[in-house]
């Protein structure tokens, strides 16, 4: 048998309170290293840089928007009530934890692929080769990169060539945080008029793809979560 996990419930907050509850569970694999599954969803729109962003969005931080910093790598995320997230948080000693930190994302990844076909989404699949991010290069590829969603990492979900789960990570001693953020709808228009680029970018548009596209009848998010966590559960 595998491992019993921690879950619960869908987390309904604040960005910044749902970001730092992530890392407060990350330490505190150290004392209880059982591992955790945590959905969550964001009570407002804000949003998120990858850690080491340098891009200056001071301006699109209004009432209503909230710019802050997650404590993971990749590029930004709107994060919208429609946005689905999850943190998976494994010990050190767990299975997914061994080999490369890159290891992990292809695991969670193909366990997060499976569960979308397991709820009929066709053919999706996992990105095992490097990240195609290219945060130095020409202007072009300094916005795709600094769109999370427009590119593709290790271990993420496309169907049809456009991602639909994005994932980040972030390692301290007692483990890894495997940051999941499954798309139920893809408009990125907020993200790039934040960024300073045409919200109409037909590339960046057509890069990622939601759930609820995707399917006739979308599952409720009850469905989506009992299908990733025993998909995930299963690796140990």
């Amino acid at each position: 048998m595998g491992t019993a996990w921690r879950t619960g419930e869908v987390e309904v907050g604040e960005p910044v309170a749902l970001l730092e509850e992530g890392l407060r569970l990350l330490d505190g694999l150290a004392d209880d290293p059982t591992p955790v599954l945590r959905w969550y969803r964001s009570s407002r729109t804000a949003i998120v840089l990858g850690r080491g962003q340098a891009r200056d969005l001071a301006a699109a931080a209004t009432a209503e928007v909230e710019v802050v910093q997650r404590h993971s790598g990749g590029g930004a995320v709107l994060l919208t009530p429609d946005l689905l997230s999850l943190d998976v948080l494994v010990p050190t000693a767990h299975p997914l934890a061994q080999g490369t930190p890159g290891d992990v994302f292809v695991h969670v990844g193909r366990a997060w692929a499976a569960a979308l076909a397991d709820l009929g989404v066709r053919g999706p699949r996992v990105w095992d080769g490097a990240g195609t991010a290219r945060r130095r290069g020409t202007a072009r590829e300094q916005l795709l990169a600094a769109v999370c969603y427009a590119t593709p990492g290790r271990g993420e979900v496309l169907v049809d060539g456009r991602k639909v789960v994005g994932l980040a990570q972030r390692r301290r001693r007692p483990g890894a945080l495997v940051q999941c953020g499954l798309l139920r709808r893809w408009d990125p228009a907020p993200l790039l008029v934040a960024l300073g680029a045409d919200p109409d970018d037909p590339e960046i548009a057509g890069a990622a793809v939601g759930l609820d596209d995707l399917l006739p009848a979308p599952p409720a998010e009850a469905g989506v979560r009992a299908a990733v966590e025993a998909r995930l559960t299963e690796l140990g």
